[in-house]
C-alpha cells in the first residue's frame, strides 16, 4: 500500500527540469571618456568575453571580459601611440584590460515576457596596467531566447592603476577619472 501511494505521489508530482547554465560568448564596444580642463578625449575599444549564465539564478553568473589595449582608439593616431606606450598603459607589458566576475547581486528582478531584463550589480577583479583592484558596477542584462545584451557603466581612477603618464598631463589634458561604458552582445550556446 505504501509503495502504491508513493508511486502515485511521484507520478502526479510536477516534473521540473534542472536549470542548466548557458555558455555565452560576448563581443562589443567599450567607450571611454577622459574629461580634463584642457581637453576632452572620447575613445573606443573592442571587448569580448566568455560568461556562464544561469538565467534561472542570475547570481551564478561567472566569467571574464577582456579588452585588448591595442584596440583602443581616440580618433588621433599619435595620441593612440602614446596611450599604448610604456609611459601610459604599456600595451607591450600589459596587453589586456580584464574584469573577472566574482559575485553578482540582483538589484531588479527579471521582468518582461518576450524580452527579459534584469538589473544586477557585478563585483569582481578589474585589472589594468598590471594592477588588480576590486570593482563593483551596475549591469543591465537583457535576453530574448538565446540572444543576450549586456550594458554597464563605471568610473576608474588612473591613480588606482599606477598610470602616471607624462609629467603634468594627468589632471590637465587627461582626466584623473575615466568614465567607461560597455555594450556587449552574444548568444547562449
Amino acid at each position: 500500500m505504501l509503495l502504491r501511494t508513493l508511486a502515485l505521489v511521484f507520478a502526479l508530482a510536477p516534473v521540473t527540469a534542472l536549470a542548466v547554465p548557458s555558455q555565452v560568448n560576448v563581443a562589443g564596444t567599450m567607450k571611454w571618456v577622459s574629461d580634463a580642463p584642457v581637453e576632452k578625449i572620447i575613445g573606443t575599444a573592442d571587448g569580448k568575453g566568455s560568461l556562464t549564465i544561469d538565467f534561472d539564478d542570475l547570481t551564478r553568473i561567472s566569467g571574464t571580459l577582456t579588452v585588448a589595449v591595442d584596440t583602443m582608439k581616440s580618433g588621433n593616431g599619435k595620441r593612440d601611440g602614446h596611450l599604448r606606450s610604456a609611459e601610459w598603459l604599456d600595451a607591450a607589458k600589459h596587453p589586456n584590460i580584464t574584469f573577472t566576475i566574482k559575485a553578482v547581486k540582483v538589484t531588479q528582478p527579471t521582468t518582461g515576457d518576450a524580452v527579459k531584463m534584469a538589473v544586477l550589480e557585478a563585483t569582481g577583479d578589474f585589472t589594468l596596467h598590471g594592477v588588480t583592484k576590486p570593482l563593483t558596477a551596475p549591469v543591465t542584462l537583457k535576453w530574448k531566447g538565446p540572444k543576450v545584451k549586456i550594458t554597464t557603466a563605471f568610473n576608474i581612477s588612473l591613480d588606482d592603476y599606477a598610470i602616471e603618464g607624462k609629467k603634468g598631463i594627468v589632471g590637465n589634458k587627461v582626466g584623473k577619472q575615466i568614465a567607461v561604458t560597455v555594450r556587449l552582445k552574444g548568444k547562449a550556446n
